[in-house]
């Protein structure tokens, strides 16, 4: 199974290459991680990742970065690109720009291909409007966290990631989700609350969907997560996925 991430934006291809492993990692704790950079390839090795198991592990999870910088490499993974796709292993890349022929063919055997772009040369909207300063509309997000909906809250996380939305941001989003279902749960009216009726009432519905104590648990989580990321502890963006796969 291959991951392929790759663009002009090589940071952030990486970064979202790192965040794949560490969810699989996550998933899978005995699979074996091994990390291969642009040291040379041998046909031998590549049948070895692709054929083969860990000592102590069923998988191999191979993390791959900027391996196409070696035209030799580049050759041999494309010659063999059939066997990664097949294998029980999963391979994880992040490379650079990648030309068009190369490129249709991992499209053709990848699970997932991902292209990331530097924002000075390529803005989505979501982008521009964070540089000009404005508010990103992020109450489907919150919505999706309130109403508990795991698998819908995992795809707007990815696309947050894709667009390279701030950690912070989306914390924050979490953070202040959490604090109105509080309020909404522990109070009698919107006043109480100091909320308009509509949020209130929306926050009210949505904290049903949470057990007795879970609030404030997730709520004192979000806390530690936030300080254990700035001491540099954990991965703010890991950290995030993991939560949102754990509700």
């Amino acid at each position: 199974m291959i991951y392929f991430y790759y663009g002009t934006d090589t940071e952030f291809a990486r970064k979202k290459a790192k965040v794949t492993v560490d969810s699989l990692l996550a998933k899978k704790p005995d699979a074996t991680l091994i990390k291969i950079g642009e040291e040379d390839l041998t046909l031998g090795k590549i049948m070895e990742l692709a054929r083969g198991q860990g000592l102590f592990s069923s998988k191999y999870i191979v993390f791959l970065s900027r391996t196409f910088d070696n035209k030799d490499n580049k050759e041999l993974i494309l010659k063999n690109i059939k066997e990664f796709a097949g294998s029980d292993n999963i391979f994880i890349f992040a490379e650079g720009k990648m030309d068009k022929l190369s490129l249709t063919k991992i499209e053709k055997n990848a699970e997932k291909v991902q292209e990331f772009i530097k924002p000075e040369k390529s803005l989505t909207k979501k982008q521009a409007l964070a540089l000009k300063g404005e508010k990103i509309d992020f109450f489907e997000f919150a919505d999706a966290f309130g109403k508990r909906d795991k698998r819908g809250l995992w795809v707007l996380f990815q696309e947050v990631l894709a667009e390279q939305v701030p950690a912070e941001e989306v914390h924050g989003i979490f953070f202040w989700q959490v604090k109105s279902m509080l309020l909404a749960k522990k109070c009698k009216t919107a006043d109480e609350a100091n909320m308009k009726p509509f949020p209130y009432q929306k926050s009210k519905e949505y904290s049903r969907n949470y057990k007795d104590g879970e609030l404030e648990n997730i709520s004192s989580k979000l806390v530690a997560m936030y300080h254990e990321a700035h001491r540099g502890n954990v991965d703010f963006f890991v950290a995030l996925e993991k939560f949102i796969l754990g509700l």
